[in-house]
């Protein structure tokens, strides 16, 4: 392939998917060091690509922007909000467009960056197939989405068959502050501080809070741990019920920012939690990861590190599973493996 091409990564969110497919790009730049390389990216997940090294260009579309002059009924400041963002990507000459999303909305971006080659998945999705061009089926092996969107490489010549490492997000000295004032203010020097996530982005995911709470209760009396319970917005409750059931102290994190969230998570020692877009900020920044699944497959969406455990129900894996069936002495044993292993 030519040295100098311009090649646009299509993937709008969210923040797990897009911590996936920065491994992709990753990769991408190796074989290709002097390319081009953008990316386009819906703002809720901006933070976790802003910044990386491996980019030339950050194209974000302002989402929430554009739903909401839908909502007014202004069409007209709607589609213009939808063409900044075009003719801002359209003016780099990108040449190749890779569909990360498999989307309508994905394959939009891609059609309209102007790109002849339009690289996505086979598999048909919201019409994708009218945007794209050099369509790839995945190899039956090829079933965790980090191994998928390395193969919408293959028709650039570039195959990848190792385990390429996760991508941290670049994090701003200055986003180190909080969290710095955080730990020197609270945590204990020298004892392992364990992160619990409570939260997911849909309640079938949710493992109750006062198991979580029954774990880092465990693990406080076995190895000293600092519990620290991280959260977003809305998740308030989340964090009140997981105290109340607490015996041993704990700590709850500041309000965060995804940036600083990620710098939180690099300073802590394991992270335990449900499957969430945390979950695999953890990972991209270098924490041991316990990841409580149910109505999804860790097969195809487990951390990606070689330093993680998956919990799972006892029945086999089905979209009905429910994340209630794991006990908490799986988890446990998770996380003291981990620890003990570091």
């Amino acid at each position: 392939m030519a040295e100098q091409k311009r090649i646009l990564i299509v993937k709008l969110g969210a923040v797990g998917d897009c911590l996936h497919a920065m491994i992709a790009l990753r990769v991408l730049r190796r074989h290709l060091p002097n390319a081009v390389l953008g990316w386009v990216v819906e703002t809720k997940s901006e933070q976790v690509v802003a910044g990386n090294p491996d980019l030339n260009h950050l194209h974000v579309w302002r989402r929430k922007e554009t739903s909401r002059l839908l909502k007014e009924g202004r069409l007209g400041a709607a589609w213009r909000s939808i063409h900044e963002v075009v003719e801002e990507i359209r003016e780099v000459g990108y040449d190749t467009a890779i569909d990360f999303q498999n989307l309508f909305k994905s394959g939009f971006f891609a059609r309209r960056s102007g790109a002849i080659t339009r690289i996505g998945f086979a598999r048909l999705r919201e019409a994708n197939f009218l945007f794209t061009n050099r369509r790839v089926q995945p190899r039956p092996d090829e079933i965790h989405m980090v191994r998928r969107y390395l193969a919408l490489l293959r028709p650039l010549g570039i195959e990848e068959n190792g385990f390429p490492p996760a991508v941290p997000v670049v994090v701003p000295k200055q986003d180190h502050a909080v969290i710095d004032e955080f730990f020197a203010a609270k945590v204990p020097e020298g004892r392992p501080v364990v992160a619990f996530n409570p939260a997911a982005s849909l309640p079938r995911k949710l493992w109750p809070a006062q198991r979580f709470a029954e774990v880092a209760d465990r693990l406080a009396e076995t190895h000293r741990i600092v519990p620290l319970v991280i959260w977003g917005p809305g998740e308030e409750g989340l964090v009140a019920e997981f105290r109340s059931h607490a015996k041993s102290p704990v700590w709850t994190a500041p309000r965060t920012t995804l940036k600083e969230l990620a710098y939180l998570l690099a300073r802590c020692t394991l992270y335990v939690g449900n499957d969430s877009g945390p979950m695999h900020l953890a990972a991209a920044m270098g924490c041991a990861v316990v990841g409580l699944f149910g109505p999804t497959d860790p097969r195809r969406v487990a951390p990606w590190t070689p330093r993680a455990v998956c919990v799972e129900p006892g029945e086999p894996f089905s979209k009905t599973r429910r994340v209630d069936g794991i006990v908490g002495e799986q988890v446990v044993r998770a996380a003291t493996s981990l620890l003990e292993a570091r």
